[in-house]
């Protein structure tokens, strides 16, 4: 079977890789694979899920497994967390790293992946396959690791990443005090859809969204998959009976948004509550809310402060989303309210106080980097140049001709 998402025509080949748990790795890699072909038109960047073709029994143990700690178990995962974030680059050996080599062969064995120039994962999984891959011999290309989290746990931490691109300051800096060479680490920020890099106003994005009008807008969210106790949050928000407007987005969790639309009905409030599923115009609707409530994920949280918007953030999943709430907390973004009725009660009255809101928006926007994609692909492919000049990839050099040609047509 040809496993090959190559075409024939010369150029770099640069693939993306991630897991599809959660949705936040898959819209990190699209959104670098777009920056690179707006960048690069010639350039083919196809985005891959590893977890494709592996063994069912892996991904439902693998994808289910995260959302039941997420859900039942939240102590317990936190204590997963902490217990795996130890010193050092992790040595990758034993029978998990075993389990997961084989459960992803498939993934492994795709020309895509072989005959890359440079594999950039954007989840950790790809990353530590891929990894032992490299230090084995038996894998040519480049390897990027793109971090999702404020924080860059253990298990980002791969032995044989040619770079790793990072949220922050403070995320390199713990990069390099655990052992990675510092010319290895980038502060790109996390990556999010290019779209987020083009200021819209607060006026047209609500027109574009049906909001017009002077009315506060609270958007309450859940992550793709809906999470953090977001029937509850609504709950909050409907008694404190403010004349505020809410949009309600429940991502790819069809049940949660049957069970909020017929809440909405009951309590009548219709008017002023929307809820809607997946959507593609998170932006819009960031740019023409004035608070956000939802859980603390990477992306969902970098989205935010790329457009100024200041957040209540629900319960965080023990682990990496506290490490992203204490960020944003800290920095003065955001407040945390683990209780979600209270967060939507605190949510209602926090969007009257101009003053607070004005603090907290310039907080957000400090923090944002709206142009993290761009950064990415610069990244990755400053790094094939440098092969390039030292002779290293011929693709390579294909990709700095065309640079070249093009800065002299300019």
């Amino acid at each position: 079977m040809n496993t090959s998402l190559q075409g024939a025509e010369a150029g770099p080949k640069i693939v993306l890789c991630m897991a599809d748990v959660g949705c936040g790795h898959a819209r990190a890699a699209a959104a670098v694979a777009l920056a690179i072909r707006e960048r690069w038109p010639g350039v083919r960047s196809p985005v891959i899920d590893a977890l494709d073709g592996a063994p069912r029994w892996f991904t439902a143990v693998y994808r289910g497994a995260y959302l039941a700690a997420a859900r039942h178990t939240p102590a317990m995962s936190g204590w997963f967390y902490k217990a795996t974030d130890t010193d050092g680059i992790p040595a990758q050996r034993g029978v998990g790293p075993a389990v997961e080599a084989r459960a992803l062969s498939h993934f492994t064995a795709m020309d895509a992946v072989r005959d890359a120039d440079v594999i950039v994962c954007t989840h950790f999984l790809c990353a530590r396959v891929l990894s032992r891959l490299r230090g084995a011999g038996r894998l040519r290309g480049r390897l990027v690791v793109v971090v999702t989290d404020q924080h860059p746990h253990a298990v980002w931490r791969v032995a044989h990443a040619d770079r790793f691109l990072v949220a922050s300051e403070s995320a390199r800096n713990e990069m390099i005090r655990h052992g990675v060479a510092a010319e290895r680490v980038v502060v790109t920020g996390i990556p999010i859809d290019g779209r987020f890099a083009r200021p819209m106003s607060q006026e047209a994005a609500r027109a574009s969204q049906g909001l017009a009008g002077t009315s506060p807008v609270i958007l309450l969210c859940g992550g793709g998959l809906g999470l953090g106790g977001m029937d509850q949050a609504l709950e909050g928000l409907i008694a404190a009976g403010s004349g505020s407007r809410v949009v309600v987005v429940c991502g790819r969790n069809a049940d949660l948004r049957v069970q909020l639309s017929r809440r909405v009905r009951e309590a009548g409030v219709t008017a002023r509550i929307r809820i809607v599923g997946q959507t593609s115009r998170m932006r819009e609707l960031m740019a023409a809310a004035d608070l956000m409530v939802g859980k603390p994920g990477g992306l969902t949280t970098a989205e935010a402060v790329a457009v100024g918007l200041p957040m209540v953030l629900l319960r965080p999943i023990p682990g990496q989303e506290e490490r992203n709430a204490a960020v944003f907390v800290k920095q003065g973004a955001a407040m945390l309210e683990p209780d979600a009725y209270r967060a939507g009660v605190l949510a209602a009255r926090l969007v009257t106080d101009k003053d607070e809101m004005s603090r907290m928006r310039e907080a957000a926007r400090g923090f944002g980097r709206s142009g993290a994609a761009g950064a990415a692909a610069e990244a990755i492919m400053g790094l094939m140049r440098r092969d390039a000049l030292e002779g290293k990839s011929e693709q390579a050099i294909v990709v700095c001709k065309r640079e070249s040609r093009g800065a002299a047509i300019a």
